[in-house]
């Protein structure tokens, strides 16, 4: 008998089912409600959510949010969290190394408000995050989705600035001009994305550095972010909000993976850093072991001794 032969796209989709059947499996220890051996179903974020998360803005209390716990879980947290399930194939292959587990991924209704001047004890947004474990959302370089009442959003890149990050990749940009001009230049990020981030107000930028990337070269951290439009409030409502998405992590997925050897790279600088000062610090102190003042070191020739 002939074995069956699957196109690429219908193996992937068979793959990414199993895949996911094994997750829920792994993770929750039982299938979903839903489809049998797959996750739950991103339908969209109704009128409800949108309306919820505006009240939340000027009702920021205790009170309101505990009488109004079960819209919050019903209209916001549900579907956040079938998108989350949907994404998890799409960033499994992006990278294998990224957190995917919902605790790390989604965010959490509550603020913590103990180091910050905003004491609003909820947040009226909402966001997905995929950062590598170990890693604060502070830190690194990750890819993210969020709404709120006003906004909506999707991209990668740095929360604040990361030296040696972009030291990394600062001197990367000298040595490979060509590879990072291509992610950023690709048809599917040049024009539907932007790049953002805070300049250096004085920083040295040498000559080689090519006139196109020298706007990145002076960054303390970047990222790029879809430029918005009013077709994503359209999206929003429906699991093409899901598709699209899809659709720009994987067209972000050069630069996430670019990123991510980057890290690699500061932190072998990093530690290259530390075995010099260690190196150097030994040699001061053996250095500093020699006798000194009035005990001299007399150095005889042969000729002095009798043999």
């Amino acid at each position: 008998m002939c074995p069956i032969r699957l196109d690429g796209a219908l193996l992937r989709a068979r793959l990414d089912k199993a895949f996911r059947a094994w997750y829920n499996k792994a993770v929750y220890g039982r299938l979903p409600r839903g489809r049998k051996g797959d996750m739950r179903v991103f339908t969209g974020f109704g009128q409800e959510a949108l309306d919820f998360l505006t009240d939340l803005r000027f009702n920021n209390n205790p009170s309101f949010y505990e009488a109004n716990r079960e819209r919050y879980e019903r209209a916001v947290k549900e579907p956040l969290r079938a998108l989350c399930d949907e994404m998890t194939p799409v960033i499994q292959r992006i990278d294998p190394q990224l957190d995917t587990r919902p605790g790390r991924t989604m965010s959490r209704i509550r603020r913590d408000t103990r180091f910050t001047r905003d004491k609003s004890p909820f947040r009226d947004h909402v966001w997905l995050g995929w950062r590598y474990p170990g890693e604060s959302r502070s830190e690194g370089f990750g890819l993210y989705w969020g709404f709120g009442p006003d906004w909506i959003s999707w991209g990668c890149g740095c929360y604040g600035t990361d030296k040696p990050l972009m030291d990394a990749l600062r001197l990367h940009i000298r040595r490979e001009p060509d590879e990072v001009r291509g992610i950023l230049n690709h048809p599917r990020i040049k024009g539907r994305f932007a790049m953002y981030g805070e300049d250096y107000r004085k920083i040295a930028v040498p000559d080689d550095v090519p006139e196109d990337l020298r706007a990145l070269y002076v960054k303390k951290g970047f990222g790029i972010e879809q430029i918005p439009s009013q077709e994503d409030w359209t999206l929003l409502r429906s699991h093409a909000m899901a598709d699209r998405l899809a659709h720009d992590l994987t067209a972000m997925a050069p630069l996430q993976q670019l990123m991510q050897r980057m890290r690699r790279q500061a932190e072998r600088a990093q530690e290259e850093a530390v075995r010099e000062r260690e190196e150097k610090a030994r040699v001061q102190a053996a250095e500093q072991a020699l006798p000194t003042g009035g005990a001299k070191l007399t150095v005889h020739s042969a000729d002095e001794f009798e043999f």
